[in-house]
């Protein structure tokens, strides 16, 4: 795992990106993960986008703020910003474009896998964004993630990814927990912009069995 086989970014996204790139020792601290990275450089399965960059190292507010400003100015765009414990959010507000949201988050979590590097940016593995995602599920419900778990799922088995969350956040999740969590897809009415088809009625059935296999294999044991 972990090769990266096409890019596809938003217009918007490169643009930013691109700018970034001006400061290179900033941008180094920051990996690209979520549903963007694994879109983008991985899959290629849905529009994404929000631009998430997570950092083992402390925000330097400040710094953050002062580049951002700098940034922004090259899209003749106005913004807004908030901080929420260790995530800085900026929303950027471009003419005839829809808002290019922006997530810093200092994530104190080790890598289970080296992140890839394209033109500059760090890109975290496919391994970690997956197992990311499974955790993700537990902590929300919706349709993003269980459109991204699908497509993983093609290429990692739940155990996997339970292995990997255990692994990564010293968090086991028990198989009877994990169906219920599944069988939440019903409360789910509709789909991100698809690249891949896929319809609302297939993912709802394959997690639906999916369930139902978890479940089965908690009370076998």
């Amino acid at each position: 795992m972990g090769q990266i086989v096409k890019h596809f970014f938003t217009k918007e996204q490169l643009k930013f990106l691109d700018a970034l790139r001006g400061y290179p020792d900033f941008l180094q601290q920051f990996y690209l993960t979520g549903g963007t990275a694994l879109s983008a450089c991985y899959l290629d399965h849905r529009l994404s986008e929000d631009i998430d960059l997570f950092s083992r190292r402390q925000l330097d507010e400040q710094r953050l703020l002062s580049i951002m400003a700098s940034v922004i100015k090259k899209f003749h765009a106005s913004s807004t910003h908030a901080r929420v414990q260790d995530r800085i959010t900026y929303e950027i507000s471009i003419p005839h474009q829809k808002p290019l949201k922006i997530d810093y988050v200092f994530y104190d979590f080790d890598q289970l896998e080296n992140p890839n590097s394209i033109n500059g940016l760090q890109v975290d593995s496919f391994t970690d964004i997956a197992v990311n995602k499974l955790l993700s599920i537990s902590q929300r419900c919706a349709a993003k993630d269980y459109v991204d778990l699908y497509f993983i799922l093609k290429k990692y088995t739940f155990w996997d990814l339970m292995h990997g969350v255990e692994h990564k956040f010293k968090i086991e999740l028990e198989p009877l927990y994990l169906s219920s969590l599944l069988y939440r897809i019903t409360e789910i009415d509709a789909l991100p912009i698809m690249k891949k088809k896929l319809s609302l009625e297939q993912l709802q059935e394959f997690f639906k069995n999916q369930a139902v296999t978890l479940a089965s294999k908690f009370v076998k044991e």
